[in-house]
This record gives structure tokens, sequence and C-alpha cells, in this order.
């Protein structure tokens, strides 16, 4: 016995091995998802049947589309056993969700209704099963509000995985108590869930060889459960991707693991038992000393997968689906309430949230063709009806409708809980060619200043056929305004800015051909100019080396040639730039959009990729070198990027493939950058979530999507093709120039803004009376407090809040009429002690720092 493994030994004498068989479902990875469904009913079965012969024999189920439906569907025969075992805690549950989705990138309500719906399911199946671990199998740790989630969402332990070796470098340890951004504390795990799957992992002849396999299991799969740990008891999984119980890998040969077992414990001063994780938890639970771990603990999360498909990939298709189901739930919840009729209730609600959430899981993105397809047409198809049934629901509350005549009414809802005064730009039609123009009042008969934008289409000889309206309008508060549209005068021509300056009132802003060169915050003072031959916010190509999992190194980072330019768009109240370029055989298409008095700049980027391998992105030279900062699901972290562990700092192999992008964050929706007295903030309305930022450079980039090129000679020749990511694709970001901080420059609300816009919706049908009158609906004060989530259930109605500047909040929210009796409740509506007052419609809470607060009312 040589000295590592006497020490690893020693450090193990005492302990307990908890062994925990595993058979990880990811949904598509090498394999049709048929192969997946029947191996998953394969696995269960052998799984019940060794329960049958050993009763100290366990078992484990994720989440429940992902795993647990393929077996009922295919072994209804066996259905009741498999709620037998999981009653009695034979067999448990790891993950009581849906499926499996990134923490990071899986949108707020989408993660919420995971976990609440699955719960559900996995409850109404095996009422007594104990659900109070909540793990996100093969994808990154997640974010500092994940201890709050889990606890909220009935979790007493979170297991978590990635990236195992950088955050073992950081010092992170195996077992800890994991402090979240606002205070919770909930116990937390590490670790990967394959191990002892080889066929040569416990060979049949291993009562021979005891010494050598005891070496080299402590040196490898078992001495990793004690790596950075403090604690006497250890995660060990046995089991990997798809794995059938006691079977090794890729042979389906037996492993003798019971008789393994218990010749360890007969001759070894450490002991091993197999273990639920409920069981883990109940045993880690009874350590005395479980270390504290406070705050962030991974702002890089993974490098692959960025933008996989560009503008029609899974991740954008995920973010329209989460912002459509908040918007209609909401728009449904204020709809029957008011008593209007044909609007979805909380069954078919719930069905649509099955749907979208159905699409989050993990590795999907490696689905083969046909699969793919299936994935998307669901999707695609339940985006559509909850966009359908949204504005069928807006027009019966305005009961605005049709008549024959040139005045058409434009219904703007807002669904965010504050009245918004914003330039809108609605698509419309003129379909009789001799009208001049169009006019806009609103409905006390006040014409508003109308632009019309640019003409898309065909002219017909120059009339007016379809044009957008720019105006400025104004919504309440979870409400809606109605205007009518009619003939008017031909809009006046306006002059393009002279030399490509322009001054809005806030900024001066000048163009080229090559972009947007110069940007002057009159607020501020900051001057922010672009780098020689590029532009601020340039779009480049990073082409790429072979790679783990396809991030390889860099090999050339190209930018467009010069271009052409000229103004599409030229006010009074929004002018747009666009300039157009090659990009080394690829083409680049930029609209640059400044509004009257306005200190932001939007940026709608075009890009036509001729197939390449590497990764598109938006970079900026910012003017500010400051502290970085992001938001994340219910909250804002830090980004601290300077001692972070990137793969090529630390050791190669399976537990170090996630951090191959140097540089590389991840944030929900913005990057911030402040020296405390004027900040830049980008936005980002569409895109995905990672990010690059070069602190020595000053250059931070936006990831916008990653090609790939074709793949031969093995199982990844089958997957979609829309990996190669070919033809145009589309993204909107926004600046933001203020002179403070992300706080006080209230960078969280103008990124809700930015991607929840003011819903135009053009009524057809007879006009009816208005369900609600046109004013406040649903309103929250003070700004720091947001709205999550407004929707119906069969119990009531559903209000979750949550605080947005880590800042003590008495939150003040009037409530649409009828509705009674709040009770301060937990993400599965379970009743906390918390206080909450109603009074009419204004109900009053305390919110603490970061606190994510629901309430459940009836219907008065």
């Amino acid at each position: 016995m040589d000295a590592k493994t006497g020490d690893l030994r020693r450090k193990a004498a005492g302990g307990t091995f908890c062994i925990i068989p595993y058979c990880h479902p990811d949904y598509s990875w090498t394999h049709h998802r048929e192969w997946h469904e029947e191996r998953y009913a394969v696995s269960f079965c052998d799984a019940l049947d060794l329960m049958a012969q050993h009763p100290e024999f366990r078992f484990i189920a994720e989440p429940w589309i992902d795993h647990v439906v393929p077996f009922l569907q295919r072994c209804p025969d066996r259905v009741e056993e498999l709620r037998d075992r999981l009653n009695s805690g034979q067999m448990g549950v790891k993950a009581f969700t849906l499926t499996s989705p990134r923490p990071t990138t899986c949108p707020d309500e989408t993660f919420i209704r995971n976990m609440t719906i699955g719960r559900e399911l996995y409850s109404d199946f095996a009422p007594e099963a104990d659900l109070t671990v909540m793990a996100c199998p093969d994808v990154g740790i997640g974010h500092s509000q994940m201890p709050q989630l889990v606890k909220l969402a009935g979790g007493l332990l979170y297991r978590g995985w990635r990236s195992d070796s950088a955050l073992s470098a950081k010092g992170v340890p195996r077992e800890f108590r994991w402090r979240g951004l606002d205070g919770t504390e909930m116990l937390t795990s590490r670790g990967t869930y394959g191990g002892l799957h080889t066929a040569d992992s416990v060979p049949d002849d291993f009562r021979d060889r005891w010494e050598e396999l005891v070496a080299r299991l402590l040196e490898g799969e078992i001495g990793g459960a004690m790596d950075n740990s403090s604690a006497k008891t250890w995660w060990v999984p046995q089991g990997m991707d798809d794995a059938r119980p006691l079977r090794g890998h890729p042979t389906d040969k037996p492993i003798p693991l019971m008789e393994f077992i218990a010749e360890w414990n007969a001759r070894e001063q450490s002991k091993m038992v197999l273990c639920t994780p409920e069981e883990y938890r109940k045993r880690l639970q009874q350590e005395r000393r479980v270390p504290l771990w406070d705050g962030v603990l991974d702002p890089v999360d993974v490098a692959y997968n960025s933008g996989w498909h560009g503008s029609r990939g899974l991740w954008r298709l995920r973010q329209e689906l989460d912002g459509a189901m908040i918007v209609a739930e909401r728009v449904f919840a204020q709809a029957r309430l008011a008593g209007c009729e044909g609007i979805p209730g909380p069954g078919e609600l719930r069905e649509l949230w099955i749907e979208t959430v159905r699409v989050s899981s993990h590795a999907q993105q490696w689905a083969f063709d046909k699969d793919w397809e299936w994935l998307i047409d669901g999707a695609r198809r339940t985006l559509r009806r909850a966009k359908d049934e949204t504005d069928a629901a807006i027009t019966r509350l305005s009961g605005a409708g049709r008549q024959s005549g040139n005045r058409r009414p434009l219904v703007l809802y807002n669904p965010l809980p504050y009245e918004r005064e914003e330039i809108v730009e609605v698509p419309w039609v003129q379909p009789r060619l001799d009208a001049p123009g169009y006019s806009v009042t609103d409905a006390a008969g006040k014409e508003a200043e109308l632009q019309t934008g640019e003409c898309s289409g065909e002219c017909w000889g120059g009339s007016l056929v379809e044009a957008p309206l720019i105006f400025r309008a104004t919504v309440p508060a979870m409400g809606y305004s109605v205007y009518t549209v009619g003939d008017g005068p031909a809009a006046a021509g306006t002059a393009p800015p002279e030399d490509g300056v322009l001054d809005n009132g806030a900024l001066s802003i000048r163009v080229d051909g090559r972009g947007l060169q110069e940007v002057v915050d009159k607020a501020s003072g900051t001057t922010w100019q672009a780098p020689r031959g590029s532009s601020i916010g340039d779009c480049r190509l990073f082409e790429m080396g072979p790679g783990v999992l396809h991030i390889g190194p860099i090999t050339g980072e190209l930018g467009a040639r010069e271009g052409t330019g000229s103004w599409v768009c030229c006010g009074p109240i929004r002018w747009v730039y666009r300039w157009e370029a090659d990009l080394h055989g690829h083409q680049v298409r930029q609209d640059i959009i400044i509004d009257r008095g306005a200190r932001h700049i939007d940026l709608r980027t075009r890009v036509f990729c001729a197939g390449t391998n590497g990764f598109f992105a938006l970079c900026f030279e910012p003017p500010v070198r400051g502290k970085l900062r992001t938001d994340i699901p219910f909250g804002v972290e830090p980004r601290e990027l300077a001692d972070e562990p990137y793969a090529h700092s630390m050791p190669p192999g399976y537990q170090n493939i996630e951090r191959h992008r140097e540089h590389q964050f991840w944030g929900r929706s913005f990057a911030s950058l402040t020296d405390m007295t004027r900040g830049v903030s980008i936005i980002t309305l569409d895109g995905d979530k990672y990010w690059t930022y070069d602190e020595a450079s000053g250059t931070l980039r936006h990831i916008l999507f990653t090609a790939l090129q074709e793949a031969r000679g093995y199982w990844e020749e089958w997957t979609t093709r829309d990996r190669l990511a070919l033809g145009w694709h589309e993204f909107c970001h926004r600046i933001v120039l203020h002179d403070s901080g992300w706080r006080d420059a209230d960078i969280c609300g103008a990124s809700d803004r930015a991607r929840l816009p003011l819903r135009a919706v053009k009524p057809v049908g007879p006009a009816a009376p208005p369900a609600v009158p046109p004013g406040d609906q649903l309103a929250i004060w003070p700004p720091s407090v947001r709205l999550s989530a407004f929707y119906e259930v069969q119990e009531g109605y559903v209000l979750r809040v949550y605080e947005s500047l880590g800042r003590p909040a008495e939150a003040a929210i009037m409530v649409p009429e009828g509705l009674a009796n709040p009770i301060r409740t937990d993400l599965n509506l379970e009743p906390v002690v918390a206080a909450v007052e109603l009074e009419g419609r204004a109900l009053t809470l305390m919110l603490e720092p970061w606190q994510i607060a629901t309430v459940l009312l009836t219907k008065a």
C-alpha cells in the first residue's frame, strides 16, 4: 500500500460511503429518443427486480417527463410496483422536477414551474414519497438564489455538479451549507452522477485483488467523493448516462456490487451502504460540522452549447415561450376575474406550462433530426397558442372591435405593474392606395404626434401600403390603452442628419458605413469612441480549432470590411441608420436605432452565416472600467473573473470540460460596468446567456451564436443540421448610458421594459363593453419590487414578487378588483408564517433584500 492510499484509507476510517445507484436520463445523447425511452423502461424494471430480491438495494428516479413517463407508458403492468417502492422509500427521487434544465439559462418562471408541477405529479403518483432532495443533474450548479428557490420548493438538500474541477480549485467544499443572496442557507452536496459503472470497476475476482482494487478506488471514484470534504458521510454515485442498475458500461455485464459492499464492510474501517438521496440527506444532517459557503459559486457556467443553432435554437425558443407564458397567464387571470368567457383556465394553463418546460431539458441540443423536429414543432405550436389566446383575451378586456370605415382600433397592453410612457412601433397596413398617410388618436380623441417607419413590401407606385406607426403611447399598469388609426396627411419628409452626426437631446451620435463610431452622453460627460476600423457593438467572427465539446482555441478574430450605410428612418421621433458589410464570406447588417430624448441606443444585428466553425459575438470596448455586475434569476451578482480558474489552468479530464473559453461569464439579461460615477449597461433583448469580459483590454463580448461544421464518422452525424447555423440570424441589444451604478440607473427595470414591451393587438370582430376600465389593474411600488407572476390556480390567484436591489422594501401593491383573503405561501402554495395585509385593493407586505414572496388570494 503506497502512502497516498494509506492517507486516504485513514481519512475514510470511521466514515460512511453512501452508494447511490443511478440511471441518468440525458434527454438525447448518442441515440434517438426512442432508444432512451426504451432503455429507461428496462432500467426501472431491472431496479424493481433487484429490490424484490434484495431489500437493501436502492435506486433513484430523476425528472418526471425525462425519466419516469417512459416507464409508465411502456410497463403499465408494473406501475403499482414502482408506486409502492417510491412510497416505501426504497426508490428515491433525486430531482422532483418535470425535466432537468440548466439553472443558469432556464428562464425564471419556467424553472419554478418545472419544480412545482414536477412535485405535484410525483406527489399525486406516490403521496408518501420523500421529496426533500432537489437536484440539477449534469448541469452547472447554479446561481446564488438557488438556496432560496430550493427551500421555497420544499427541498432540504440541493445536489449540484458542474464545474467540478473549478469548484474544487476554488476550495468549494464537497458538502456545505450554501448561504444564498437573500441569506437562506441550504444544505448542499456537489459531485458527478457517474461512477463504478465500467465493466472492470468491481471485477468478479475482487476478493483476490483486494488491495489493488481498494487503492484504485480510493485514488479514483471513491476517493473523489472525499475531495475537499470535512464530513464523514460521502455521496458515491454508481451508474452513468442511461445505465442499467448494477451493470457495467458498455456491455451491460453484471457488477457484483452487493457482494463487494459486504466484503468492504467486513475488511475496511469505513463503511459502505446503499442509499437514496433522501437517506443520504438524513445522514448528512447528523454531521456536526458542515462548512458554510457564502454567495456566488459559479459565475462562468459551461462554454459548450452557447448559442447553438443561432436564432432558431432551443435557447431562443425557451425564452420566447417563457415570456409568452408569463404575459398570457397575467392576461388570462385579469380576464377571468372580470368574468370574460372563453379564457383558458388553470387546467389549460398548466398544460401549456408543461409543454413549455418540456423543451427546457438539458442535452436536447444534441437531438437527432426527427426528435429535433418533434421538439421544435411542439414548442412552436405552444408558443402560437399562448400568443393567440393572449391577444384574444386582451381584446375581450378592452371591448375594442371593428366597424366598416377608415378608422381601426389599436389596443396596447402593458404587462408590467407600473404605468409606461414609451415610443412604440406598430406594423400597419393601408389597403386604400389613395390615402396620403395616417392619424393616430387616443381614447380622449387627442391626436398623437406620428411618424411612419420604413416601408416593407411592394410600394405600388410610391403609395403608403405597409409602414409601421411610430408614436409615443401611455399605458396604465398592467392595463390597456385604446387608440384608433385612420387616414391623415402624408408624413413630412425629414432630411438625414448631416455628416452622420445626430443629436437626440440626450446623446450625440456619429455613424458611418462601418457602424456606430461615437456616442457622447451629455448628462455624464462620457465620450465613447469605437476602435479604429471597428464600431461600438461590432459583430465579429471568432474562428475556432478543435476542442472539448466543440469549444476549441480561437484561431482568428475577424471583423467586417468597410461597408455602406444610410439613414432609413429620419425622425422626428425615431432615427434608424443601417449599415451592412461583408464579413469574410458571411454578411452583417446592423440597424442603429435612436429615439428622441433617450439615453439608450438600440442595435438590431442580422448575420448571414454561410458556414464556419466558430462563434459570432457583439463586441464592445466600453469607456468605463469598474465593477462588473449581471442579473441572475431573481437577483444580481458580481462578476469578478480575475481569479476564476479556467480549463487550461486545471488538469485535463472529464471533470474539466466546462470552462474552455477564457474570460467567459453568464448573465440573465444584462452586463453592467460602473465606476460608481458613470456606467454603461448592455441589455440583450433576445440573446443567449453567455458573455466574455477581458479586464486587461476592457473588451466585453456577448456571444450571439455558435456555428459548427458537419460531423462525419461518429454519432453526431445524426444530430440536427440546425447545428450548422446556416442562414440569417437576428439579435437585439440596448446600450444604456448612465451616471451612476446599476441600482440608481434602474437597469433591472430597463431590462424588463426592453424584454417585455407594450403589446400591440389589432382587434377584429364586433365591439363590446370593456370588461375592465382602461386604468391601472395591478400596480406595484416601489420599483425595486418586481413582478414575477400573476396567475389563476384552482385555489385562487397567485401573485409572486421579489426585491431586486438588495434593500429592504415595503411593497405596496394594488391588486385587481375582486380579490380577498391573502396568504403568504411557498412556491407550492403551502402557507408560511409571514405578514401580509389587504385593505380594499391595497395589499402590503415587507420584503427583505432579494426575497421572493408568493401570495395566494381568493376571489371575493
